[in-house]
């Protein structure tokens, strides 16, 4: 294991734990490394390798594995040499000095279109991707040039990541790779601790990336656990605002962290270290800036510091970065999802960081503040300090590096743009205008000159990049800017008909005006060839459910649940398209889904009582009318209730498998609390009188239903109410002629005095349908008179 830790350490994927006395020098032993890493680019020699070829991986995987260990290890060096400097010029900053510019510049590189190598899926990599020979290069040698099989996966996972950021759209291709590598390093690497949490963390942010909810969730939570890491959500009297005189329950968060773990993997010093091996000057970081509200603080001030001896290393603050993302794009965006994610990010940026965790931290701060008018200043104003920050020298790129792969750092156009969006959502279209017309975003650009009335500029300007470079992304961008479907069919010829993008745009076109029909084999052609688009997914399944076609809108929720798993809506639009099939336990497990995201619907509930009856799940029957109970104290559903009772008293096998019996206890409680709340209601008190336990209580709560059936002087004009009455009086003098009943109870004169003067106001109407039952109560009130006579 040691023997790992050193190779990993030589290879720059984790740091390597040294004693004390020694992290000064570890740390400038890794800056050195990371230097001569990057001055390995300028080795014509090593890229005549690949350049001599074409690129052609049939010839260089020969090649490759041809070399000498030696060889092929000053070839993987020089492969990471291409990736550091890919991510400086593309993520961290700043930018290459002018010699390096200059060679990767050169006419050797010129004759072969590395963007079409990075393409997927008939989509180009973002027209802002610098030295993209780098990143191909790169990949070619961390999959062929083998070192070392875990070294290898690992280096060519972070390429991958890299590789999907710079994309526009995913990739299922990509993905698929990530999938493959993922199950390569689970067969050969058993890591410990510390480097089991790192790996965990990197493989969490590339499938948060693909938007992969279930196995970045998978990977947080092993990161966790090998860090030995606990957390919770704790209420905490404090103030928010600066006039509020009574602290109330501010939401914090509480963290243990197991010391003996965390010693030996704390890259990021405790503010008592003074020398650590990733220990960085932050002088240079972008700051953290205050509020400047007038009324809200910059921090909500608690009156208790639940974390006061809490020092995070780096570790666990990318968990925690990473903790955010995750639930950033699981959960629908709300107030209550914002407050709770902020603890995190007040709690790190409370503690020492590195570069890229700072700039996360701030840029997920910034987002989340952007959603409150209190808050947006501070947004903006945050979001360029990063900004300027990329711009200078310092600090340097080893300490820009670290920590890029682990922590979610977005590509610099992409900071850029989320500042645009700011200025977009503050109401300053034109100066968002000027930024996306700078990074080429043509869709903003449409929105942007669609808020400003100039809506026939954005159709000239995509015009004028045709004209240049005729793609298939532009023709669709024209479309979308003059409504000419023309264009989205010469965006599809243009791909040679296997373009997604294509397909969705002409799509979306008809979904837009509402011709639903017509847009459906659009989206599904769409996502054929790349199901990774949720959005079209969703847009598929409410486009068949306007249709009726419940088939597909069955598929497609069922496709956009499994890229947006905590999606309320299409939980409960996926049970009704089960519903319209007839698949009902595929929608009650549908609903059971939409309960977790959203539980406090009491219209998801009340359909989840309902499946729950048909398919005979009595214990989710019981639960979800308590639950609705709950939110809506009012809510009675008769039917639901009558099947209940008359299934366990039957006791019918439920769809376990088991006696519907069992529950007869919880049925009783169930209909005491609804009979507490209804007490009016005759139909309940009749269903609570079948699960009486005795001939008392049931004769007592029949007689409650026969009092709540003739409350109203008028009920006998109502043949329904008159036949439950009847039903009633037969039901009671049943129980009068019990032979163990005593003549001289009064339940028996009182059973008597009921069915008469229920005979007596029913023969008023004189109903047709009712002479039967008259006749034969009669006969039983006869007979009660006869007992009672007897009795005497």
């Amino acid at each position: 294991m040691e023997d790992l830790e050193n190779l990993l350490y030589e290879y720059l994927l984790v740091p390597k734990h040294v004693p004390e006395s020694e992290k000064g020098a570890a740390r400038e032993e890794m800056r050195k490394s990371f230097e001569n890493l990057k001055n390995m680019l300028l080795n014509e020699e090593t890229w005549n390798i690949f350049l001599a070829d074409q690129y052609d991986i049939g010839t260089l995987k020969t090649k490759l594995n041809s070399k000498s260990d030696e060889e092929r290890s000053d070839i993987f060096m020089f492969g990471m040499s291409c990736l550091i400097t890919f991510t400086q010029a593309n993520f961290t900053g700043p930018d290459l000095c002018e010699k390096v510019e200059n060679f990767l510049k050169k006419d050797m590189f010129q004759n072969l279109d590395f963007n079409k190598m990075l393409s997927y899926n008939n989509e180009e990599i973002n027209c802002q991707t610098k030295y993209p020979q780098l990143l191909v290069t790169a990949k070619i040698i961390f999959e062929w040039c083998i070192v070392n099989s875990i070294v290898n996966i690992w280096w060519y996972w972070r390429a991958l990541y890299l590789h999907q950021h710079v994309l526009d759209e995913l990739s299922p291709s990509l993905l698929s790779d990530a999938d493959r590598l993922y199950k390569l390093l689970q067969v050969n690497f058993s890591p410990k601790e510390s480097i089991k949490a790192a790996l965990d963390i990197e493989v969490a942010q590339l499938y948060i990336l693909f938007r992969h909810v279930g196995k970045a969730k998978e990977h947080i939570n092993s990161a966790v656990e090998a860090l030995n890491l606990k957390y919770d959500f704790v209420g905490i009297l404090g103030k928010r605002t600066k006039f509020q005189e009574k602290a109330v329950a501010q939401l914090a968060i509480k963290v243990n962290i197991n010391d003996e773990i965390m010693a030996g993997i704390s890259v990021v010093p405790p503010v008592t270290d003074t020398d650590t091996i990733l220990s960085t000057d932050e002088s240079e970081f972008p700051k953290d800036l205050p509020l400047n509200d007038d009324v809200i603080l910059d921090n909500v001030e608690l009156q208790a510091d639940v974390n006061e001896n809490v020092v995070l290393s780096n570790l666990p603050q990318k968990l925690f970065l990473t903790v955010v993302q995750e639930v950033l794009i699981a959960k629908p965006s709300s107030d209550l999802e914002n407050e709770s994610m902020l603890p995190f990010l007040e709690l790190i940026l409370g503690q020492k960081n590195t570069f890229c965790v700072k700039v996360v931290a701030l840029l997920l701060r910034s987002r989340l503040e952007s959603k409150s008018q209190r808050t947006v200043e501070r947004s903006l104003r945050q979001c360029e300090e990063v900004l300027d920050a990329f711009k200078k020298e310092k600090p340097e790129p080893f300490d820009r590096f670290i920590d890029v792969f682990g922590c979610g750092l977005q590509a610099s156009w992409k900071i850029n743009n989320q500042y645009a969006d700011l200025l977009l959502n503050i109401g300053l279209p034109k100066n968002a205008l000027d930024i996306y017309l700078n990074l080429q975003l043509w869709e903003e650009v449409i929105v942007c000159y669609t808020l400003l009335k100039l809506r026939h500029k954005a159709a000239e300007i995509i015009t004028q990049q045709l004209e240049i470079k005729p793609t298939v992304k532009l023709w669709c961008l024209l479309g979308d800017a003059t409504d000419d479907v023309s264009c989205y069919e010469k965006a599809w010829e243009l791909s040679k008909r296997r373009s997604h993008r294509a397909q969705r745009h002409w799509g979306n076109f008809l979904y837009n005006h509402e011709n639903y029909a017509e847009c459906i084999p659009h989206f599904e052609k769409s996502v054929s060839i790349n199901p990774l688009q949720a959005s079209v997914w969703f847009r598929l399944g409410f486009a068949a459910h306007k249709t009726d076609n419940w088939q597909v809108a069955a598929t497609a929720y069922k496709r956009y649940t499994t890229l947006e798993p905590d999606s309320f809506e299409a939980w409960n639009n996926l049970a009704q398209a089960y519903l319209k099939i007839g698949n009902k336990r595929s929608a009650h497990q549908a609903l059971l889904e939409a309960l977790k995201c959203n539980y406090d619907n009491w219209k998801v509930w009340e359909n989840f009582l309902v499946v729950s009856s048909d398919i005979s799940m009595y214990s989710d029957v019981i639960r979800s009318y308590h639950r609705l109970l709950d939110l809506k104290e009012k809510y009675l559903n008769v039917n639901v209730l009558g099947e209940l009772v008359c299934d366990v008293i039957d006791d019918t096998i439920d769809c376990e498998g088991l006696p519907a019996a069992r529950f007869l206890q919880k049925t009783r409680e169930l209909l005491g609390r609804v009979v507490s709340i209804h007490p009016g209601e005759g139909p309940v008190w009749d269903l609570y009188a079948k699960l009486a336990p005795n001939i008392v209580l049931k004769t007592q709560r029949l007689q409650r239903a026969f009092k709540a059936y003739t409350r109203d002087n008028q009920w006998f004009k109502d043949l329904k109410i008159c036949n439950q009455v009847l039903y009633l009086c037969f039901e009671l003098g049943d129980i009068a002629l019990m032979p163990e009943v005593e003549p001289k109870n009064p339940v028996v004169h009182s059973i008597k005095l009921n069915i008469t003067a229920a005979m007596s106001a029913i023969r008023k109407e004189d109903f047709l349908d009712n002479k039967e039952p008259l006749d034969r109560l009669c006969i039983i009130t006869g007979r009660i008179l006869q007992k009672i006579h007897g009795g005497k």
